[in-house]
């Protein structure tokens, strides 16, 4: 028997909505709110579009309703462009660990499941949910990259699809030995590489965990009707932990001598990569200490290696050539925060991120390692600035904790004004629908038909 696969999949099997605390079920609702914001945001992306116009050429006599349309597909296909959606601007949540995580992509196929089920409602969401941050995070937390290939060698979404097969799985109503073989389906054939996330990035970025999602889902509707998958395929001598680097084992999970995964998320207050977080509201606090851009001689950034590494680790993070290696730039965002007094899903356009004035910012910008953002990281995101003019005058400060991390939570008011904009100016959804769509989130776990959730998604 495989360890590893029987005790992960035992805990989903045992796993139900009432033994769900009350404040994991509220945290949970803020992060499904906060993931179905950032997919209307994403609603008019080319990735969007694009993932849209392929599943609405899929029919199914199991379907699934998508965000943003609420057009019906097969449930793996709306996994897909849920998952892309919720992902592309890079505005959701984010757990640390050994590694990175978007948790939050976990709603994308809890969601396409939910709406396959004649039945499917709120609280399948929320327990899919809830036990799909268990196993992404948790394997967030082990050092599974850490063998001898490495984090580089593999994306993120190895682990994403995981926790994508077993939460659908779940929420489909697979038993143990389907659910077994679910998951044995999925991780054994379905590894994406790390250069997903290198150099200049592309649309990819945003979308390989919802192809892990679809994969996941798929690899459900097959084990359902019957098909099986390899044996020991964690702890074989050709299986996943082997490809991928170390063997671990999974921290207890929430009810099982463990603090839920979901409570130490953190949800983003600005559309960039995660490790930008503080850092942009360190620019932010000293930017009125600035008269011009002009005065800036220079820039330093004392962040962490896994910031430097992503953000500010190679001469393309200084010239961004595509939207997605931009939101990934820590030169890019902190100039624009600068310059701007914010960053916002319009910082995106071509026109910014290739400015002259932009460009010539960002070149005054250093990004090294710091020791004290070191010794802090994973649990405190801390970056330290420090500005200095051409007359010599120096302006620091530091940031530890974000808005939005949970060690310094948005209030419910907060997470709608992050929402509203994302919905109404690129969801186009009327005022009156978009308060109902809210509403709905807010009582989730009270929703009798998540259709009707998706279907107040649908732009006008």
């Amino acid at each position: 028997m495989d360890k590893f696969l029987d005790n992960m999949t035992s805990y989903a099997q045992d796993l139900k909505f009432e033994d769900i605390p009350q404040d994991v079920v509220e945290r949970a609702k803020h992060f499904i709110l906060d993931a179905v914001g950032c997919a209307l945001g994403a609603s008019k992306s080319p990735p969007a579009i694009i993932a849209q116009a392929s599943a609405k050429e899929i029919s199914s006599s199991t379907p699934s309703k998508v965000l943003g349309s609420a057009e019906p597909t097969s449930p793996d296909l709306a996994a897909f462009v849920n998952g892309a959606m919720i992902r592309y601007l890079d505005y959701n949540d984010t757990y640390t660990g050994y590694t990175t995580c978007h948790p939050s992509d976990m709603v994308g196929p809890a969601l396409a499941a939910a709406s396959a089920k004649p039945d499917g409602n709120g609280k399948d969401v929320i327990l899919g949910t809830v036990l799909g941050y268990e196993i992404l995070c948790g394997l967030t937390d082990t050092p599974i990259f850490e063998g001898s290939t490495g984090f580089r060698h593999w994306d993120q979404s190895a682990l994403g699809l995981v926790a994508a097969s077993v939460l659908s799985a779940k929420i489909l109503g697979l038993n143990k030995e389907q659910m077994d073989h679910a998951v044995s389906l999925a991780v054994s054939s379905h590894l994406s590489i790390g250069q997903i996330r290198t150099g200049q990035i592309s649309h990819w970025k945003g979308c390989a965990v919802g192809n892990a999602s679809r994969n996941g889902v798929f690899c459900s509707m097959l084990a359902a009707k019957g098909m099986t998958g390899p044996n020991f395929v964690f702890e074989g001598e050709g299986g996943y932990f082997n490809a991928i680097g170390n063997k671990v084992e999974l921290p207890p999970f929430g009810n099982k001598g463990g603090e839920f995964k979901i409570m130490r998320a953190r949800v983003k207050p600005f559309p960039s990569g995660y490790f930008s977080q503080s850092a942009i509201e360190a620019v932010l606090e000293l930017r009125d200490n600035i008269n011009n851009v002009d005065e800036i001689k220079s820039i330093l950034l004392e962040t962490f290696p896994s910031g430097k590494s992503a953000m500010g680790g190679d001469i393309s993070r200084w010239k961004p050539e595509t939207r997605e290696s931009a939101d990934h730039s820590l030169p890019f965002v902190m100039a624009v925060a600068l310059m701007d007094g914010n960053l916002e899903i319009r910082h995106y356009d071509e026109e910014y991120y290739k400015k002259d004035n932009v460009r010539e910012l960002m070149s005054k910008i250093q990004v090294e390692v710091g020791e004290e953002s070191s010794n802090a990281w994973p649990d405190v995101p801390l970056n330290v600035l420090t500005i200095e003019t051409n007359s010599g005058e120096k302006f620091s400060t530091k940031v530890a904790f974000h808005l939005g991390h949970y060690e310094r939570l948005m209030t419910n008011e907060q997470l709608e004004n992050k929402f509203r904009p994302m919905a109404l100016q690129y969801g186009n959804l009327p005022e009156n629908q978009l308060n109902e769509l809210l509403s709905k989130l807010w009582n989730l776990e009270s929703v009798n038909n998540i259709d009707e959730v998706i279907e107040l998604t649908a732009g006008k």
